[in-house]
C-alpha cells in the first residue's frame, strides 16, 4: 500500500509539475485552458480542446512536437528546456486540457 501512496504522490507532483511548465511555457501561445486567443488560432496555433485533434494526435506525435519544435510554424524545439519526463508529463496535461471537465 505505501508504495502505491507514493506512486500516487509522485504522479501527483508530476501533474502539478506539468501544470506549472505548461503555465509557463505553452499558455502564452495555446491559452492558460488549452485554448488559444482568436490572433494566435489564426496563424496556425493548435487548440488542444479540438476533439478531432485529440483523438488524431498520438502521445508519441505530440511528445516530437514538444521535443523538436515544428518546422514552418510559430512552434519552438524546447527539447533542451525540458527532461524526458518533464515532457511526457506535458503530454499528459495535453490530454488533461482536451477531456474537459
Amino acid at each position: 500500500c505505501r508504495a502505491r501512496n507514493r506512486r500516487t504522490a509522485a504522479s501527483q507532483v508530476a501533474a502539478e509539475d506539468a501544470a506549472k511548465i505548461f503555465a509557463r511555457s505553452c499558455a502564452p501561445c495555446h491559452g492558460k485552458e488549452g485554448e488559444p486567443s482568436a490572433i494566435f488560432a489564426k496563424q496556425g496555433v493548435r487548440s488542444f480542446k479540438d476533439t478531432v485533434w485529440q483523438k488524431a494526435a498520438t502521445d508519441a506525435q505530440i511528445e516530437k512536437s514538444i521535443r523538436e519544435g515544428k518546422k514552418g510554424t510559430m512552434m519552438a524545439s524546447f527539447e533542451k528546456q525540458f527532461s524526458a519526463e518533464e515532457i511526457k508529463g506535458l503530454v499528459a496535461y495535453v490530454r488533461k486540457l482536451g477531456a474537459g471537465k
